[in-house]
């Protein structure tokens, strides 16, 4: 029943998507000979002498490239950003199909290349938005119970208690669960959460066929691992859909990802958020405005070049040991606050606000964080971002990633200019805990809108505040 009720919605979603492609062809034809400008030599192309008869194929060609590219899976528990990902990625695929198959036509039916340019951009971003809109219209339809699916947990503990908050709190997902299936043996073991608690494990096969379910969802706990295969065992005559949820510590998995290796299932629970077309536009985003940051800079960095060098002898720039990407260090450029031998006698030591040892441009320069202007370089060179964990020296760093639980998690991400951190008010003498927490936060939740944020709050909160670093 469940596989039959996915084939009628694939199906409608099919026809659905065929008629946005038709509406974005001719709507395409209706802007380029209509509003574009156009060669008075060739006129316009009538819609029925090429553009009409060859919309059949064109449509052809982009249910196959959208079912090759799995946009016609279920969908419930994915997030709009990766959906709208997926769609531009087939949209794009399907551009170049149309390409390939005007190629191949009759050079008398061949449509002019500044039409295609045109049905690249309206059939994108009108595609897209029709997917999108039909995403949040299901989604609010589940809310209300329509659509919806039944499920039960096996195991009632902790890990099982916490995927149903999720479902609960994401009631757009359609999924309700309906019961437990469990060995407890106290008192409360009748509801948990306000779900009844059903058993023995060993009845499961029994439980499932008397009240059938969509979906099995398999929650142990770690210490019950083993009894996995007996599960699935009893659950290969139903035909719900079953899936794992293994019990992981959260504080230990930043951005859990899944991938096989030969049939294999891997679990991968440090991958960093930067690869693949993250890490391209994350660079180039660095590159972009790291060079226009620098070319507006240039001009108060010379100025205060001048200061530092008229205040007291030694360098402008002090090069300093810290700890990037994947626990590699670089040295970072920063303005000399200090005198030349500050750090003669003490070694590194943790910054104090009134540190005898500081000029008075310095004390100024880390009291407006301009002293961190030079690590542009950096960040041209690519050993930082604009955005991302501060980085620290690699004496602290010995000593925290003994004392301070996930400490080395923040590594997972190219250090940054300015940071989630740092826009909270974590700056200087703060929660070195409450840092870290901020920064795995960051990078669990990364996106360039949120690197944006950060920035806009760092030019307004950071830059003029009264913290020091």
């Amino acid at each position: 029943m469940l596989k039959q009720h996915s084939q009628w919605m694939v199906t409608g979603l099919a026809i659905a998507d065929a008629l946005a492609v038709s509406v974005a062809w001719l709507a395409s034809y209706w802007i380029r000979f209509n509003w574009l400008p156009v060669d008075p030599a060739k006129g316009v192309p009538d819609l029925s002498d090429r553009f009409l008869p060859l919309l059949p194929l064109v449509v052809l060609a982009h249910l196959i490239i959208f079912y090759r590219l799995r946009l016609y899976r279920p969908r419930r528990a994915g997030s709009l950003p990766r959906e709208a990902r997926d769609i531009l990625k087939a949209f794009v695929a399907a551009v170049v199909v149309v390409i390939l198959i005007d190629y191949a036509i009759p050079a008398s039916n061949k449509i002019s290349r500044q039409f295609i340019a045109t049905y690249a951009v309206v059939g994108t971003t009108c595609f897209a938005l029709f997917r999108l809109v039909m995403r949040v219209f299901l989604r609010a339809a589940r809310r209300r119970g329509w659509n919806a699916r039944t499920a039960a947990i096996v195991g009632s503990g902790r890990n099982a208690q916490r995927l149903v908050h999720a479902l609960q709190r994401n009631s757009w997902t359609g999924i309700q669960v309906l019961y437990f299936v469990d060995d407890r043996e106290d008192e409360q073991s009748g509801r948990v959460r306000d779900i009844p608690v059903r058993g023995p494990m060993a009845e499961l096969r029994r439980i499932v066929e008397q009240t059938p379910v969509d979906s099995v969802f398999i929650a142990l706990p770690s210490d019950q691992a083993n009894r996995t295969e007996q599960v699935l065992a009893a659950l290969s005559t139903t035909m719900a859909d079953v899936r794992l949820v293994p019990e992981i510590n959260p504080t230990y998995a930043m951005r859990p990802n899944v991938s096989q290796l030969d049939g294999i299932p891997i679990l991968s629970l440090r991958q960093t958020p930067l690869y693949g077309w993250n890490a391209i536009l994350k660079r180039a985003f660095d590159l972009v405005v790291g060079a226009l940051c620098l070319l507006i800079a240039l001009v108060p960095m010379a100025l205060l070049a001048l200061l530092i060098k008229l205040n007291s002898r030694g360098p402008v720039f002090y090069l300093q040991r810290r700890m990037g990407l994947d626990g590699r260090e670089f040295r970072m450029f920063k303005f000399r606050t200090m005198r030349a031998d500050a750090e003669a006698e003490t070694g590194a030591v943790w910054a104090e606000r009134a540190d005898p040892r500081r000029t008075w441009i310095g004390a100024f320069l880390r009291r407006t964080s301009l002293d961190e202007l030079p690590n542009l370089f950096n960040v041209l060179a690519g050993q930082m971002s604009l955005v991302g964990p501060r980085p620290e020296r690699p004496e602290f760093i010995e000593r925290f990633k003994e004392e301070i639980p996930r400490y080395m998690l923040r590594h997972k991400m190219k250090a940054g200019m300015t940071g989630y951190a740092q826009v909270r008010g974590l700056r200087g003498n703060t929660s070195l805990r409450k840092r870290i927490q901020h920064d795995v936060h960051y990078i669990r939740n990364w996106s360039l809108m949120l690197d944006l944020r950060i920035l806009a709050r760092t030019v307004t909160g950071v830059w003029f505040s009264k913290h020091e670093t």
